[in-house]
């Protein structure tokens, strides 16, 4: 049935795996998202600390970290501009269903998730143009639009 429904929309069966699993995981994510209550979330904000904690070390230990390993790897630009990205980038909702598999603080985790994307924003641009300033000597440029 579902190569039939392909080639009737136009689709290859290619396509149609990476939508369909896209959307699964748009569905698990914004299911166990689903889950936490409005009040339980709202007072995660209210706890500066965890908030804050977890921006420190999504935005300053772990992008520092990514530096560290370059230097003492002596990664080339490609391999160590690869983990720098990852290292800066906020962190995600992959986080959320292992808070939610293992029982522990989903609201924190999901509070925690849109702040670090929201941070991410800034953060991210800006780590990367000194981390890869500092290590490889590069000037990075961003173009913001036309």
């Amino acid at each position: 049935p579902a190569v039939v429904a392909c080639a009737t929309m136009g689709f290859d069966m290619e396509t149609f795996k990476v939508v369909f699993s896209n959307a699964l995981l748009f569905l698990l994510v914004f299911g166990i998202a689903g889950t936490v209550d409005t009040s339980d979330f709202k007072r995660q904000f209210r706890n500066k600390t965890g908030i804050l904690v977890g921006l420190g070390c999504q935005f300053f230990v772990m992008p520092f970290m990514g530096f560290v390993c370059c230097k003492i790897f002596s990664l080339a630009e490609e391999h160590g501009i690869i983990l720098l990205v990852v290292t800066s980038s906020p962190g995600g909702s992959f986080s959320n269903w292992w808070c939610s598999l293992f029982n522990t603080d989903l609201s924190l985790s999901v509070a925690m998730t849109t702040a670090s994307t929201f941070a991410g924003m800034g953060m991210l641009p800006m780590n990367l143009a000194i981390y890869i300033t500092a290590i490889f000597g590069v000037s990075v440029g961003v173009d913001w639009g036309p």
